[in-house]
Order: structure tokens, then sequence, then C-alpha cells
């Protein structure tokens, strides 16, 4: 699978509340021992992520679903209490 700027993936990450991020990939590039990686802004907790090509998830579960949906939501409302 090649990864291109634009890209929606789903990706575990080690660091977060959430041990996953969803986002569009911002930037595609080789580390210093030659893995591909990405930095995507994650919609799941928020802020500019980096991901390895390797840890990229291909089938979400059902909590991980949810929990971006409930993220989405949490948004809304916010956007909506500012106007």
């Amino acid at each position: 699978m090649e990864i291109k700027v634009g890209d929606m993936l789903w990706v575990k990450l080690k660091g977060p509340a959430n041990d996953y991020g969803f986002g569009e990939v911002k930037e595609v590039y080789q580390n210093e021992n030659n893995e591909v990686c990405f930095t995507f802004y994650c919609l799941v907790n928020g802020g500019l992520r980096s991901g390895l090509k390797k840890e990229i998830i291909n089938k979400p579960t059902g909590r991980m679903v949810a929990k971006l949906s409930q993220s989405r939501k949490e948004v809304q409302e916010v956007l909506k209490n500012k106007r």
C-alpha cells in the first residue's frame, strides 16, 4: 500500500490517551531507519501526530469508530457554542 498526502488512515500510536489515531496524511517521508513514516492531524486525540506505515490499521474496531464519532460530536458542540 502506497501512502499519499490526503489519505485518511487509522494507525497505532504510542503516547496519547488512546493507543490509535485517525486522520488525513499531511506529509510522507522516510526516517533514519528507512521506514516509511507520515504525519497527520489526529481527529481522535487532536494534534499533529507521526505514524509508521507498518503500524497502519486496516480494519478499525467498533470501539475505535465510536471514539472517533464521540470526538467529532464534541468538536461540533464546541463550535456550536462559539457562535
